[in-house]
């Protein structure tokens, strides 16, 4: 690993020293998170009953990566994958002479179920770089439910740079909303949110009767330069919507601040939200829901909204706290891999949203050759406590 004063920032950066693991043969679940806004990495013991938490003492090692990057080929997840997991492999072998012995590894990953045609090569890249011995690639929006209601069936609205909602029960009902992108839908997103923004500080700039906001004004002139030079910086960039998102913490500043046109776009984010959430909860699932995602933290407005909208909407559901982040749902996804067969919790893979690789572990009473004759594309149901 390189030393704080020399790493490269396009790498993997260590947040936590494999050196602080115990050695020994334990055996490793992996957790990759991967967004617009950049890549994480959980690796932590199992059977650790610390970790299973994510706790503070648990015996884990986290890393951070770049974003995901999107090419006329599609998404490169794969590559950022590969490189997390080679990061990790080489903080351990470095610490302790020899690789880890990785159980299972899950990723959850934007556009995985639209923007990358094949899941294998990202099995692929788990496997070639932590040597996992079962697989998992999710959509973030899965990863974000696992997370959010913690392998309980529901509805979960996942908001960052980009928007999605799923209702799932892990087994037989999959309903997508939104997540279209930042062109398309993506509504009440970051990219959303400060595509709003910028088109009130121009409405200010023109000099419209309705609709500006001179304080977003002010503050995108602060952050991108005169507003003539905006659509240069936008228009030709493949990250415009991360540049989007960029400006959600001035409109929430804005809005803190009592700035009409901020809080309308807050309010209107927060509407959107809920009408996602409530159109994922179909019929037959429990009335269950929850949001997560950074944007969440944008203020009361957007969040006052959601929720008033959704009990309009829904009034028999339970709008409920989530219960984790994304990179939780990921390890949590990764333990039931691991652990094998059980009683309860089945999650069945469900292409393009979960894709499963590699045999799981023989059930300790049932000792015995394998009768698995599942393929990576179609496998049977994981099951595993969800607790």
């Amino acid at each position: 690993m390189t030393s704080a004063q020399d790493h490269d920032p396009a790498l993997p950066e260590a947040r936590a020293d494999a050196r602080t693991a115990p050695t020994g043969p334990s055996r490793w679940i992996v957790a990759i998170d991967v967004g617009g806004s950049g890549s994480r990495l959980l690796a932590a013991r199992l059977g650790d009953d610390t970790a299973a938490d994510v706790g503070p003492d648990a015996h884990r090692t986290s890393l951070t990566g770049r974003p995901v990057a999107i090419g006329p080929g599609g998404s490169d997840v794969a590559e950022v994958v590969h490189d997390l997991g080679a990061a990790f492999v080489a903080a351990w072998a470095e610490a302790h002479g020899e690789p880890p012995v990785v159980a299972a590894a899950a990723v959850g990953a934007t556009g995985v179920a639209t923007l990358v045609p094949d899941p294998t090569v990202v099995h692929d890249a788990l496997r070639a770089s932590l040597g996992a011995e079962r697989t998992a690639v999710a959509a973030d929006a899965v990863t974000a439910h696992l997370g959010a209601l913690g392998g309980r069936a529901g509805a979960v609205v996942a908001v960052g740079t980009g928007t999605i909602a799923l209702g799932t029960d892990l087994a037989g009902t999959w309903r997508r909303v939104d997540g279209w992108g930042h062109l398309l839908g993506d509504l009440g997103s970051a990219s959303w949110i400060g595509a709003h923004g910028l088109r009130a500080a121009l409405g200010a700039h023109d000099g419209r009767s309705t609709g500006g906001s001179r304080p977003l004004l002010a503050a995108a002139t602060t952050r991108f330069g005169p507003a003539p030079t905006w659509p240069a910086q936008l228009y030709t960039r493949p990250d415009r919507a991360q540049v989007l998102g960029s400006f959600t913490p001035d409109v929430a500043a804005a809005a803190a601040a009592g700035d009409p046109a901020s809080v309308q776009i807050l309010t209107e984010a927060g509407r959107h939200l809920a009408e996602s959430l409530a159109a994922a909860l179909v019929p037959g699932l429990p009335p269950l829901a929850a949001a997560t995602g950074g944007v969440l933290n944008a203020g009361p407005a957007l969040t006052g909204a959601l929720a008033r909208r959704f009990a309009a909407l829904r009034p028999d559901a339970e709008l409920v706290p989530s219960a984790g982040t994304p990179l939780d749902g990921a390890l949590h996804l990764a333990r039931l891999l691991a652990e094998g067969p059980g009683s309860t919790g089945a999650i069945v893979a469900h292409e393009p949203w979960l894709s499963l690789a590699g045999h799981p572990p023989e059930p300790a009473s049932a000792p015995g050759p394998r009768t698995d004759s599942r393929t990576a594309g179609h496998p049977a149901p994981i099951t595993g406590d969800p607790t």
